[in-house]
């Protein structure tokens, strides 16, 4: 992994914004470069810049630093300004609730740590998302369910995604999410049974894009997230 190249990256983007930005700025690193599962092949850096000013004019003097950013071949961050930030609890649940698992402060105040995520909130962000992503593996399933390669490209191309899901559910369940998809995974045994194994699987190879899925390893993956949906939808809000 060449946390080097990450890691001069990210000095790189935050002496510049300590420049361009002199009425201040909060830099959030959060994702897998957080949890220690970062992976310079295959893993985008999340980023978060919550900006005093998000202005059209503001924005202009982050352009260089976007584009050097960019050419290293990084995803761009999230940027918002402090006071929409204050205000997005309700509409980024799943968002916040992971980012709250695993973060770190490159710069400013933690905007992190005053925001809360109300339950009721992220239960139906998280049944919602699942719901559609059944609804699209679902699809995938009857259109290529004889085809090994392009079945593994829809797992893993999803599979990112759902561990986020998996985590906000864990904490929904008031239990340790920990930090690999496996001990993710294995918080929520009761509840996926047999269905557990083929997404141990497919979180295996999350980050091989030549993976080939067998039908019978897809479909069992398609089995657990609607189990997962049925988990979400039966929870009560308060009740673990």
């Amino acid at each position: 992994m060449d946390f080097s190249k990450r890691d001069k990256a990210l000095d790189i983007l935050v002496e510049t914004l300590d420049r361009e930005m002199p009425e201040g700025f909060a830099a959030v690193l959060y994702g897998s470069a957080a949890r220690g599962d970062w992976d310079a092949a295959h893993s985008d850096i999340n980023l978060l810049l919550v900006l005093e000013d998000a202005a059209p004019e503001a924005l202009q003097r982050l352009m260089p630093a976007m584009r050097t950013w960019h050419d290293a071949g990084f995803t761009a961050p999230l940027l918002v300004s402090r006071a929409e930030w204050a205000r997005s609890a309700d509409v980024f649940p799943v968002e916040l609730t992971d980012m709250r698992l695993a973060y770190r402060v490159l710069r400013g105040d933690d905007p992190v740590v005053g925001l809360e995520v109300k339950e009721s909130d992220l239960r139906r962000a998280v049944e919602a998302a699942l719901r559609g992503k059944l609804i699209r593996l679902r699809q995938a399933y009857a259109r290529f369910g004889e085809s090994m390669p392009t079945l593994g490209g829809f797992a893993t191309a999803t599979v990112s995604e759902l561990l986020v899901l998996l985590r906000c559910i864990v904490v929904l369940k008031q239990r340790e999410p920990g930090s690999t998809p496996a001990s993710t995974i294995a918080a929520l045994a009761p509840e996926l049974g047999g269905a557990q194994a083929a997404l141990e699987e497919v979180a295996s190879h999350r980050r091989d894009p030549e993976w080939q899925c067998t039908p019978k390893v897809f479909a069992e993956y398609v089995e657990s997230v609607r189990r997962l949906v049925e988990v979400v939808d039966a929870h009560s809000t308060g009740a673990a």
